[in-house]
């Protein structure tokens, strides 16, 4: 089922979600109102909108929401059902509570008057709108009747469950615009009234509870009375019963004991023996301890100067031919080298340069671009010098390395020319190791 939904709203003045022009149509109705709940069909030509016009008349002020649902070529014949698919919509987004809430004394009101800045919630609402709609109106769809009114003409009905589906085809025939209030029997204001029972439903339920917690308190000390008042009588039973043959027991119980203090002491004597010869033992352990310390120690040592030669130490794995401008006395140009090459990240470039040109004129640039990137710029010089650029690679990645020399339209000085000797890659022998063992891990 094809068909446009739309948001509106008057709190501080007229908004409305997607932006249309039918802003204008819902100020027209909205201004016609004549309860607190109302749906007008309006139709022009083929298209029929449905508008649910809500007031909700808060602190005094008559505050509207609303909610159109256009359709084209067709039109809803039950009434009740879209009555029924608007208030559930309402009820829904009033109870997740991001453009309207339901405040304590059950009344619905707006939270947030800009449905623009409320994308997230929108795309709920219209998600929620076509799932209810293709649940509860698709058997509903009617062709429009072919008679067409030219001059707008406006009724208001009031509707109820024996409004027939034949008298809805006829207002067609003849009104542009039906203004559809419902009967005081047929639940206006459904939402308000359910939502006001629950409330209150609510707060009987919370005195309920209370009573019932003080109640339970009270009970718990009743019990618990009890139970002391029976264990007390249970124990000085067992008491009473048991103190005779209790003494008896303990007398004979002294008398094992005395002979258990004197195997005791036997046991003491030959402890204090072992605890001589244990004394002996630890004081030798501790020599051996120290000693194995100390070649803990000076090995820690050793393998901390090796990890430090392998983190420091670099070998070569990839090496690129010399280069040399070729522009010499030639204004306004430019000689380059473009290198192409996949690297590491903590590979070492390692790049001998020189250039021998007018200072401040004609220069020597090298650059780097990885894939993807931007154009990064590492050595830019004139005159007459010359060194080693080393630059440190951070991610793994193809690259670009562009030397240039490039010349402007002013005096050629000194030799004229640029250009990189013989070039590596270099890579931490600690890392060729790593990536050794990825490869042959036994």
């Amino acid at each position: 089922m094809n068909f446009d939904f739309y948001l509106l709203g008057t709190p501080d003045g007229y908004d409305q979600y997607p932006l249309d022009d039918k802003v204008d149509l819902f100020r027209s109705f909205h201004d016609d109102v004549k309860s607190d709940t109302q749906m007008t069909v309006w139709r022009n030509a083929e298209l029929v909108y449905y508008v649910y016009t809500r007031n909700l008349r808060t602190a005094g002020k008559n505050q509207y929401f609303g909610m159109v649902i256009a359709i084209n070529g067709l039109y809803l014949s039950h009434i009740g059902n879209v009555f029924s698919v608007f208030e559930q919509l309402c009820s829904n987004i009033a109870l997740r509570g991001r453009i309207l809430k339901i405040d304590k004394t059950g009344k619905i009101q707006f939270v947030h008057s800009r449905f623009v800045d409320t994308p997230d919630e929108i795309e709920i609402t219209i998600r929620d709108c076509r799932e209810l709609v293709e649940t509860n109106l698709r058997n509903d769809l009617r062709h429009l009747p072919v008679e067409y009114v030219v001059q707008r003409r406006a009724i208001t009905v009031s509707f109820d469950e024996e409004f027939a589906e034949s008298k809805l085809n006829g207002l067609l025939k003849e009104y542009t615009c039906i203004h559809f209030t419902r009967a005081e029997n047929e639940g206006a204001g459904y939402i308000d009234m359910v939502v006001t029972r629950l409330y209150e439903e609510n707060r009987n339920l919370q005195k309920q509870y209370k009573l019932l917690n003080r109640q339970k308190k009270q009970m718990k000390w009743v019990v618990l009375l009890l139970l002391l008042i029976l264990a007390g009588g249970i124990v000085f039973y067992l008491f009473a019963r048991d103190t005779n043959h209790l003494i008896q027991t303990k007398s004979d119980q002294i008398s094992e004991l005395n002979d258990t203090i004197d195997d005791k002491d036997n046991q003491i004597s030959s402890l204090n023996n072992n605890i001589y010869q244990l004394k002996g033992d630890t004081l030798n352990l501790g020599n051996l301890l120290r000693q194995k310390t100390n070649q803990l120690k000076e090995v820690t040592r050793k393998m901390s100067d090796i990890n430090n030669y392998l983190n420091n130490t670099f070998s070569a794995y990839m090496y690129f031919n010399s280069w040399k401008s070729t522009n010499y006395g030639q204004a306004y140009s430019t000689s380059q080298m473009i290198y192409t090459f996949y690297a590491y990240a903590n590979d070492e470039l390692n790049i001998p340069y020189y250039v021998s040109s007018e200072s401040g004129c004609d220069y020597l640039k090298i650059s780097l671009k990885r894939n993807g990137g931007t154009v990064q710029d590492l050595l830019k010089e004139s005159g007459v010098e010359s060194g080693t650029l080393k630059y440190t690679f951070y991610a793994n990645d193809s690259y670009q390395l562009i030397v240039s020399y490039s010349k402007d339209g002013s005096y050629d000085r000194n030799n004229d020319n640029a250009g990189v000797n013989l070039f590596y890659i270099y890579r931490p022998i600690i890392n060729k190791l790593r990536r050794m063992s990825e490869y042959y891990p036994d």
